[in-house]
């Protein structure tokens, strides 16, 4: 197998094989279907931001074994059976090697989430703007019946400080960005 650096950030080398294992085991749910360049590319930021994260702030946050295993549980049982076992040889990585991925993510994860999510409020008057003009009008296009606001509020109100916690940690990327020594290498 050929490898090869796509970036370099703060000393620590991202290569094309690290963003292949990062798509076979799906290890980011958010990306969507697209052109390989464009999933790639969403994957490259993806690790760029987080070995920039965790390299911040790791030192006091832990990630237990019991989050691991259930996070190689979960890989496991959304890919066909045996497939995790032959994406591991070919890659070359035992589980050890997978798990030290995982690590990466979950960290990454539990740094956000505690920076973020606590902090985040969401006002009773946007989950109804949010239900008026978000959620009913796409059940509609959808020829399907719209739930009552009272039973839609837990999962609106999710949605709605989900999409405040991802811009809050863009803006806060921005700034550990423009303070970091990123090189992205193009082919």
């Amino acid at each position: 197998m050929v490898d090869r650096i796509v970036a370099i950030v703060n000393d620590e080398v991202i290569t094309l094989t690290d963003i292949n294992i990062v798509k076979t085991f799906g290890l980011y749910e958010d990306l969507e279907e697209g052109s390989d360049e464009d999933v790639q590319s969403l994957v490259l930021d993806h690790l760029i931001s987080q070995k920039l994260i965790i390299r911040l702030t790791s030192e006091r946050i832990m990630v237990e074994k019991e989050e691991l295993e259930s996070a190689l549980s979960e890989i496991i049982q959304s890919m066909e059976p045996g497939e995790t076992g032959r994406a591991l040889i070919r890659f070359g990585m035992d589980w050890d090697d997978l798990k030290w991925y995982l690590r990466e993510k979950l960290l990454y994860q539990k740094i956000i989430a505690q920076r973020f999510d606590r902090g985040v409020i969401v006002r009773l008057e946007e989950i109804e703007n949010y239900y008026e003009q978000i959620y009913v009008p796409k059940q509609r296009t959808k020829d399907l019946e719209p739930q009552p606001l009272v039973e839609m509020l837990d999962q609106i109100e999710r949605e709605i400080k989900q999409t405040k916690v991802r811009t809050q940690v863009q803006e806060w990327m921005k700034n550990v960005r423009r303070e970091a020594d990123i090189q992205i290498k193009t082919p």
